[in-house]
């Protein structure tokens, strides 16, 4: 057997360290924040029916106060407070034209509350690829009156088409903004290329990055269409089949530094369609879904995006195999669906109005298929 011995030569000093007490991990940016928020929402609703007609109406009454506060924030910006209360007021009715064929009608004001992400007054880097994200605890929430008609028509006895018209008024909307500082990326670059010699000039081609931030931006229109079918194939004899369709076009306006635009990030249409099969005789179905949404642009001081979404193709095939056992196998994104990304960067406003590009990137997302296999049982 063989014994080893290590020598501390100064064997007090060495102990000491072990025993000291070391300073606590500092938290990450926006790593050790609090949000307290109370609300109290009461409302009042009254329904009733006129012959073919059915009707609601409604008064909500939302309030809210919270505190945030962020420990990793500036010290004079940590502890944030606001209250607010809105008032809530709605209306529908349903009118039946036939067994079959009824009307929808609705009118509303309702609310959207800033996500907590955008509220936090820590700088946040990198957060939005090489932008740096600040949050606005500032934010008022977005309010909007909304108006519906829908036309809904029965297609056998269980199959239904419907159709549905909207507008919404929305004020305060709420979207990422440019705050025109550079990030602290952008910054460090510029210092170092400084250092390295180049020219205030030559430097500047390193601030391409900037701090974002979530502001109430002013108000916007969205509207659009919608259409829906989901009914079995029983009126043709093909009672085990089912097929449906969804379809939503979208359009909205909004004024920001440069003109009309729509809103950020939204696309122009949703449209999935697919279908199902059931084979009772061996306790099994089985189907497919298709699921396209169209390009979506965002814009703002410095940067203008457009993303190109793939098409997804998912399937499923389902089998009992007990009593009480269905084994269920997924296939999911079978096309490679791809998100593609353009972007067009810019050093100033006048830039942007001139279209004097100063970067142009273009950025691939590519995911393979994935399968799924899950047994459920019922007790």
């Amino acid at each position: 057997m063989f014994e080893a011995e290590a020598e501390v030569e100064d064997e007090p000093a060495f102990r000491a360290l072990l025993d000291s007490e070391y300073e606590d991990f500092e938290p990450v940016d926006g790593g050790l924040n609090t949000i307290e928020e109370t609300r109290i929402d009461p409302y009042i609703m009254l329904s009733g029916e006129n012959g073919p007609a059915k009707w609601e109406a409604g008064l909500r009454y939302e309030t809210t106060d919270f505190s945030i506060t962020d420990e990793t924030a500036d010290a004079d910006a940590r502890t944030n407070d606001k209250d607010y209360g809105i008032l809530l007021p709605s209306a529908s009715v349903r009118w039946a034209l036939s067994d079959s064929d009824r009307i929808t009608a609705s009118v509303a004001r309702t609310v959207r509350r800033p996500n907590f992400d955008y509220l936090s007054p820590a700088l946040l880097g990198g957060e939005y690829g090489d932008n740096d994200f600040i949050g606005n605890p500032d934010l008022e929430p977005e309010t909007a009156w909304g108006a519906d008609l829908g036309f809904e028509r029965r297609l056998g006895r269980r199959g239904v088409f419907g159709v549905n018209v909207f507008y919404r008024d929305i004020t305060d909307l709420i979207e990422l903004t440019n705050t025109g500082e550079y990030s602290e990326t952008a910054l460090e670059d510029y210092e170092d290329a400084i250092d390295d010699g180049a020219t205030p000039e030559e430097a500047a081609e390193e601030l391409v990055s900037y701090v974002l931030t979530a502001e109430n931006i002013g108000d916007g229109q969205v509207w659009g269409v919608e259409f829906d079918l989901s009914t079995p194939l029983d009126f043709i004899g093909m009672e085990h089949t089912g097929v449906f369709l969804n379809y939503s076009w979208l359009d909205s306006s909004v004024d920001d530094a440069f003109g009309e635009r729509r809103f950020n990030s939204q696309s122009d249409y949703v449209f999935n369609v697919g279908f199902t099969q059931d084979i009772p005789s061996w306790g099994a179905a089985f189907g497919a879904t298709y699921r396209k949404q169209g390009d979506a642009e965002g814009r703002i001081i410095g940067e203008e995006v457009v993303t190109q979404y793939g098409g997804d193709l998912e399937i499923f095939i389902e089998k009992q195999v007990a009593s009480n056992v269905v084994l269920r196998f997924t296939g999911s994104n079978l096309l490679d669906s791809s998100k593609d990304e353009t972007f067009n960067k810019f050093n100033t406003i006048q830039d942007q109005i001139d279209r004097d590009f100063d970067e142009y990137e273009i950025e691939t997302e590519t995911a393979g298929p994935w399968f799924q296999l899950v047994a459920r049982m019922a007790f």
